[in-house]
């Protein structure tokens, strides 16, 4: 049965954060990953990092083939999937840590230690695999999954995976997999209008798949599923549906008519459908995500063969703020997002947080006289507050908590004031 829960393990935990702990989480850098001239055998698939701070832009590695399917990038790591290769480099030093042979790799995602996989053409079977983070292994692979998959998201331990199939494909589908226990779980077919399925993000109890419009068509699909309920409904709009760039702030930003636009995530009802256009007549969107931290979109414009592309830089009001330097097929960008670990206090508390994982009592030391200290588990739910007495170290129970991970915020209690600053912020694993 699938496990019924609130936020998503990656994408939706950035948008808890930015709400909780924003003086934690940063912007490191942007990450692009080019294809290469199709035409040109000679011109591989490069990875290059894009500083926001000082505008710079740094080739971090070459994969020996061409195309780019798929990337993500987790704990100073970019995973990416390129033609009949998975990479995974590691993105401070430029090296390649591992590296593979995987026909038919597509988009990637995380869940602790594991790397899920989808897969297309030219594959016939096991369309999604679960590999070791650390090496790119074989964990488990799906033989029940019916066809090409492409975006996976994962909530909880639950991985819900967009069906779209292959070109000659009539019908959009869901699988389900238990992703702790490496278990299929089920599938469901949306039917003919979910034809091209693909982008998923969740907002609060909601999954929104877009699915792309067919080429030749007029119209696309928003699915909203209900990951309480297992309900769903579609909404088909008469616009021409592209990638999407993700939600924030209520609005899913997404590729319409070749530009960008904004849809309102409860309503399904659009906003706007012109929010961005596209500036170029000779490039098309390649690429494109939401940094949730900062609230800017980076856009890819390129094209398969010359010339070189152009990656640009708006508000969520469309309006320009920048340019990052981006190759020939730009298919992919990703936010490089680190926790910030500042001064010499930071380090001391961080040091002086134990045990972790904890089964009875969490000690927490170095602690400011005015620090106060609040528990949000998994779901952004508040669990423990508490302000300390003016002792430096304080000492909170645990035992009544059920397993599991929360987040301890540390931060400078200022009575009389809205504001508070937050000084640290830690993932605590409860255990018993």
């Amino acid at each position: 049965m699938e496990k019924m829960i609130r936020f998503v393990y990656a994408f939706s935990l950035f948008i808890f954060f930015q709400g909780y702990l924003n003086a934690q989480i940063i912007t490191n850098r942007v990450i692009v990953a080019n294809g290469g001239a199709y035409a040109d055998p000679d011109d591989f698939v490069t990875l290059s990092a894009f500083d926001p701070n000082s505008g710079i832009t740094e080739t971090l590695a070459s994969i020996f083939t061409q195309s780019v399917q798929g990337l993500f990038v987790h704990d100073g790591f970019a995973f990416v999937a390129a033609q009949d290769s998975l990479a995974k480099i590691n993105i401070d030093e430029g090296t390649i840590e591992a590296i593979i042979a995987l026909p038919g790799v597509n988009k990637l995602t995380v869940y602790q230690d594991k790397l899920l996989v989808s897969r297309q053409y030219p594959v016939t079977s096991d369309f999604v695999q679960i590999r070791s983070l650390h090496d790119l292994s074989l964990i488990a692979s799906f033989p029940e999954i019916s066809d090409e998959s492409w975006e996976i998201l994962v909530a909880g331990d639950t991985a819900y995976v967009s069906v779209a199939g292959g070109w000659a494909a009539t019908t959009g589908k869901m699988a389900v997999l238990d992703v702790n226990t490496n278990t299929f779980i089920r599938e469901i077919n949306f039917g003919e209008t979910a034809m091209g399925i693909g982008a998923s993000f969740l907002e609060e109890n909601n999954i929104l798949f877009v699915c792309k419009t067919p080429w030749g068509g007029s119209s696309g699909t928003i699915i909203k599923y209900n990951i309480l309920t297992c309900g769903y409904e579609q909404t088909q709009l008469p616009l021409v549906f592209g990638d999407a760039a993700g939600i924030l702030s209520g609005k899913l930003f997404l590729v319409i008519n070749q530009g960008i636009g904004m849809i309102d995530t409860e309503t399904l009802t659009v906003i706007n459908a012109n929010l961005i256009t596209n500036p170029f007549s000779n490039l098309e969107i390649t690429g494109l995500t939401i940094d949730v931290v900062q609230g800017k979109i980076y856009v890819n414009y390129s094209w398969w063969i010359e010339p070189q592309g152009t990656g640009i830089i708006y508000d969520l009001d469309g309006v320009e703020l920048g340019n990052y330097e981006v190759g020939i097929s730009a298919e992919e960008v990703a936010i490089d997002y680190r926790f910030f670990m500042g001064n010499d206090l930071l380090n001391k508390i961080e040091n002086a947080v134990y045990p972790n994982p904890c089964s009875d009592f969490l000690f927490i030391g170095h602690l400011p006289e005015n620090a106060g200290l609040q528990m949000f588990d998994i779901y952004g739910n508040l669990t423990t507050e508490l302000v300390s007495d003016g002792n430096p170290a304080f000492s909170m129970d645990v035992r009544n908590f059920s397993p599991g991970v929360y987040f301890l915020k540390i931060f400078e209690h200022n009575p009389g004031y809205e504001s508070e600053k937050v000084i640290h912020s830690k993932k605590i694993i409860i255990t018993r």
